[in-house]
């Protein structure tokens, strides 16, 4: 098993070979960390996980990803960037057993999986990886939940566990979101994947798997990034990025705060049954009672997996009600 010591030597080794070589970069690197030098020695003692010390192993750099302007959402300070990053993997550490914690780093694990006829979707987890086409993969989020369809990625949330006051929440932690998006090519696939799953579009798919994830980790408050702080937002993209972002969460209930991000609890608004149309409420309780399956099951893979908040109870939200019950809008809000 690989060693705080076996790590740091990588971690040497790394700065000679790419950043020693070019006085800019020794400049720049040391000159960032520089800005906020203890919260870089408690990253350094992320180490002592030995989780987190194999993979440093294997990816040196690793340990100082969060160093560049370009991570997570634009224009954030330096000593937040580290204060996110380390509040996440603290995070982890605390809710994860090391081998879930190392299998999560290293690979994507599947927390929902369905079979349609000859067709598979999956929905897994992992630390962020690349989807085509897409800039700056690795710094958009740490974690990223993926829809795939028949084995192939089509669709991709990410997030990254952060202090409220970064978001400017009054909650202690929160899931922030910055990154939503579909690969190029695959409408086929991402269209298999709504029909299938009671006809929610992707986004709204992972949306939901999301809630299962907050809830194996105890934590209650999402913030979703607006199109303008996106990391790789654009004017000339402005109404695409809007769309994907601003657009999608006020749809799904979050409210935009004065440090612009959509905040939203879990579980997520929705529509009372009854206004909802007669010919519609069907189709409405189907799609209800799958999204409740969809999130159980993603928080059960935590709670088998070693998430302690989600051992410590089955859940506080799940409302596994009759898909046939009542109608009455003063009762609990399904969910759609």
């Amino acid at each position: 098993m690989p060693s705080w010591g076996g790590a740091f030597l990588s971690i040497v080794s790394y700065f000679v070979r790419q950043i020693v070589c070019s006085p800019v970069r020794l400049f720049r690197v040391l000159w960032r960390m520089s800005t906020n030098i203890s919260e870089q020695f408690s990253v350094m003692q992320l180490l002592r996980n030995r989780a987190v010390a194999s993979y440093v192993c294997a990816n040196p750099k690793f340990l100082f990803k969060y160093l560049p302007p370009r991570y997570l959402i634009r224009n954030m300070s330096a000593p937040t960037r580290t204060t996110c990053f380390l509040h996440h993997y603290k995070y982890l550490l605390s809710q994860l057993s090391d081998n879930s914690l190392r299998t999560i780093l290293r690979e994507d694990v599947t927390v929902f999986q369905l079979q349609d006829g000859e067709h598979r979707f999956e929905i897994t987890m992992g630390r962020s990886r690349d989807i085509r086409h897409s800039r700056h993969v690795d710094h958009e989020g740490e974690l990223s939940l993926n829809l795939l369809v028949d084995h192939s990625h089509v669709y991709v949330l990410s997030f990254t566990i952060v202090p409220g006051w970064v978001v400017g929440s009054q909650t202690v932690d929160v899931l922030m979101i910055t990154r939503i998006q579909g690969a190029l090519g695959v409408f086929p696939k991402i269209s298999q994947a709504s029909k299938a799953m009671r006809g929610m579009p992707a986004d709204m798919i992972l949306m939901t798997a999301l809630r299962g994830v907050a809830e194996a980790f105890g934590i209650r408050e999402m913030a979703g990034v607006s199109a303008a702080r996106h990391l790789c937002y654009c004017e000339d993209d402005d109404a695409i990025f809007k769309k994907s972002y601003d657009e999608f969460f006020l749809r799904v209930g979050a409210a935009r705060n004065s440090a612009d991000f959509f905040i939203a609890l879990f579980p997520l608004p929705e529509k009372p049954l009854s206004q909802v149309k007669r010919g519609q409420k069907t189709r409405a309780r189907a799609r209800r009672a799958f999204k409740e399956q969809m999130a159980m099951e993603t928080f059960g893979y935590f709670r088998l997996h070693g998430s302690t908040a989600a051992e410590r109870s089955l859940c506080y939200a799940f409302d596994l009600h009759d898909p046939e019950g009542s109608d009455d809008g003063d009762s609990r809000v399904a969910r759609e």
